[in-house]
């Protein structure tokens, strides 16, 4: 038996199969037969009765009316909220008012002679409509005192039906006096309760009428069906509202778009990133905020998702990190919209990259330097790491460019992937496949299933091509198009795919030179170098040489669990002097050679490599410099030094710069050449000076 039909009155039951005649003579015997009966369980105080139209749950109420000091023969009115209190009440159901007094007003048209009530779930009235043709009206404050803030809960007026069913949770129907008070033998009443998302009772609605008895056997099934469509759209109202709320808690910019492309909400991140000069985002075309995006585009138009990818959204000159773009589809996949959730970009975020990624361990701060040229560089990187456009780095073999790439990557997609190509190392029949990847069977010896190539890896972070001067010249119109479309084909393929990434260039090469000789294009070189950098070669950078050699010699000695050794002044005088070049690469691995030749905790000239100690036989280059090009950068050099280990360095660096020249190292620190003489002694560089 389900709860409607459990719930319905088994006195209007009787009453319509027994009546053969006077249907008013029937009702009234059944009437009496209830009265006697509830006397019989007051008086024995037995929550159960012999009769079948007594239901237990009935009997029990009345017991606990009795016992809460009602009266059976009285209207028991209940007590009224005071205005405050009841405005209170009336701002906490807000929702559960919204939700139901249109569909209670609506329910009222269909009955006469009726009223229809709403209570909260303690039994207070929120909410009264009576039938203003029938003869509830104008009656509700004469004869039941029924006004919004009365309390008629079980303890106030007793045996109710609305009562019961927020006693027990379940539809409730009551006819004449299967309620406590016999002043509502009138009355047939049926109420139903109304649960929160929480499955919380949020109220009651009741339905109460003076009809015949045969015109009132549905009238449970229709309250029923209110009930559930005011809790229908109790739970849509409070799922909107949380689903706003959480819009607008959450740390995100979330908006969400129709198949047309037009945004129809913006929470209020979205709001303030995007609208500070639009009254309302709402009507917008998407790509009025966010500019051109391939790859939101992709999704309007395939209607797959997108996961983890970066864009640069111009207007702002910010880039922003893309959650999520997906599209919304309801149970039967019909799709109604998009929904586009971003943040800008923070170093913590990680994200599982592509197998191919590299671990990019160098940051700006990992970048070791105080020389003023290099300064610059390190601040130029650091200013076009937060932009958009393609970066073209240019130095010497060894000076670092991949490690700029890395800390460039990390300050402007700390999260994307980090996918690095050296154009110099692949064969040239090999290298359209690696970037652009090929469908199954393009060619063979192909995977089966294809392979995503290393442009389409990098889709969200960062595209390292080093060695681009070496890149083939019959590929360079292919890379050009991607950089302008912001999509690529593979091999064998017959779509575009959508591509986002950072590209980052970096070369040994005189681009220009190599333009000239027709090697490579100018077109890609002025898409290249946008942002051009140029990391000057270790020869130049003077007191930092010093410094790396001591980072290293530390990194090292940790390495291999022994103490670091210290530099001597012959060495630091042969470390500037030496023309580095190899740079940092062929720097790091002399001192790796040093650290593990010296026997005494000193690195002395004869524990370097014979390349730079003077001893090889190859190539004078690489042994001392040609010309002048160290200038001393005192301000670096000062800090964290004694006033004895600057004057040192001050010594070395003039004697470098000069070519030992003493008239003129003399003349540059300011000093007598006599004076030169002896701290040349003192800081023991007689046989470097000579040797040199």
């Amino acid at each position: 038996m389900d709860l409607v039909e459990k719930g319905i009155s088994p006195l209007l039951r009787n009453v319509q199969q027994n009546a053969t005649g006077d249907i008013r003579r029937a009702d009234l015997a059944i009437m009496e037969k209830v009265t006697e009966a509830k006397l019989d369980i007051l008086q024995n105080n037995r929550g159960e009765s012999k009769s079948d139209l007594i239901r237990p749950e009935i009997a029990e109420s009345w017991i606990r009316s009795r016992n809460y000091g009602l009266n059976l023969y009285d209207y028991n009115y209940g007590p009224m909220l005071d205005k405050h209190a009841f405005e209170d009440l009336r701002n906490q159901k807000t929702l559960l008012l919204e939700a139901a007094a249109p569909l209670i007003r609506q329910m009222m048209l269909m009955c006469s002679n009726s009223l229809i009530q709403l209570s909260d779930e303690k039994g207070v009235i929120l909410f009264v409509e009576p039938d203003k043709d029938g003869i509830f009206f104008g009656n509700i404050n004469k004869e039941y005192l029924l006004n919004p803030g009365v309390v008629w809960s079980e303890e106030t007026v007793g045996t109710l039906s609305h009562t019961l069913s927020l006693v027990y949770g379940v539809p409730m129907q009551m006819y004449g006096s299967e309620h406590f008070s016999e002043t509502y033998q009138k009355n047939i009443a049926s109420s139903a309760p109304i649960f929160d998302v929480n499955n919380n009772i949020a109220g009651s609605v009741c339905l109460v009428n003076r009809n015949s008895v045969y015109e009132n056997t549905n009238s449970l099934a229709l309250v029923v069906s209110v009930a559930k469509a005011i809790e229908r759209e109790l739970h849509l109202i409070s799922e909107r509202l949380l689903s706003s709320a959480l819009l607008e808690s959450a740390d995100k910019s979330i908006i969400t778009v129709n198949k047309s492309g037009l945004i129809t909400n913006a929470n209020v991140n979205a709001r303030r990133i995007f609208g500070a000069k639009l009254p309302d985002l709402t009507g917008i075309r998407i790509e009025d905020i966010i500019g051109n995006q391939p790859l939101v585009r992709s999704v309007l138009e395939t209607r797959k998702p997108i996961h983890d990818a970066e864009i640069n959204i111009e207007k702002l000159n910010q880039r922003f990190h893309l959650s999520s773009a997906k599209p919304l589809d309801d149970s039967y996949g019909n799709n109604y919209g998009y929904v586009l959730v971003l943040e800008k970009l923070v170093t913590e975020r990680k994200r599982p990259f592509p197998a191919s990624s590299l671990e990019t361990r160098f940051s700006f701060s990992s970048i070791l330097g105080k020389s003023t040229q290099f300064v610059k560089s390190v601040e130029l990187a650091k200013k076009f790491a937060r932009l958009d456009g393609s970066i073209l780095i240019q130095g010497e073999s060894g000076t670092g460019k991949e490690m700029f790439a890395q800390a460039i990557h990390n300050e402007g997609r700390p999260y994307g992937p980090f996918i690095a190509i050296n154009c110099a190392a692949i064969p040239k029949n090999l290298i359209e496949s690696e970037l652009f990847g090929y469908e199954g069977g393009a060619f063979t010896g192909a995977e089966s299933q294809g392979r995503k190539g290393k442009i389409e890896l990098a889709s969200g972070g960062t595209l390292f091509l080093d060695e681009i001067g070496d890149m083939p010249l019959e590929l360079q119109p292919t890379i050009l198009r991607v950089l302008e479309d912001k999509q690529l084909m593979r091999i064998g393929g017959s779509r575009y795919v959508p591509v986002d990434f950072r590209l980052i260039t970096a070369t040994n090469h005189d681009i220009q030179d190599l333009m000239e000789k027709k090697q490579f294009r100018e077109d890609l070189y002025y898409r290249l170098e946008t942002f051009q950098i140029y990391i000057p070669p270790l020869r130049e950078r003077g007191q930092d040489i010093i410094e790396l050699a001591q980072y290293f010699i530390h990194a090292i000695a940790e390495k291999q669990g022994i103490p670091a050794p210290a530099l001597s002044e012959a060495v630091i005088y042969r470390l500037l002097q030496f023309d580095w070049p190899g740079n940092i690469r062929q720097l790091k691995n002399a001192v790796l050679y040093a650290v593990n030749s010296t026997s005494d905790g000193v690195i002395k000239p004869e524990d370097l490599p014979p390349a730079i100690r003077g001893t090889s036989t190859g190539s004078a280059r690489g042994r001392v410099k040609e010309s002048p090009a160290v200038v001393y950068d005192q301000e670096a050099a000062n800090e964290h030094r004694s006033i004895k280990e600057m004057e040192k360095m001050m010594v070395i660096q003039a004697l470098v710069q000069t070519r030992n020249n003493f008239a003129e190292a003399a003349r540059l620190l300011g000093i007598s050449k006599s004076s030169l003489y002896r701290k040349i002694k003192d800081y023991h560089l007689s046989d470097e000076v000579r040797g040199g």
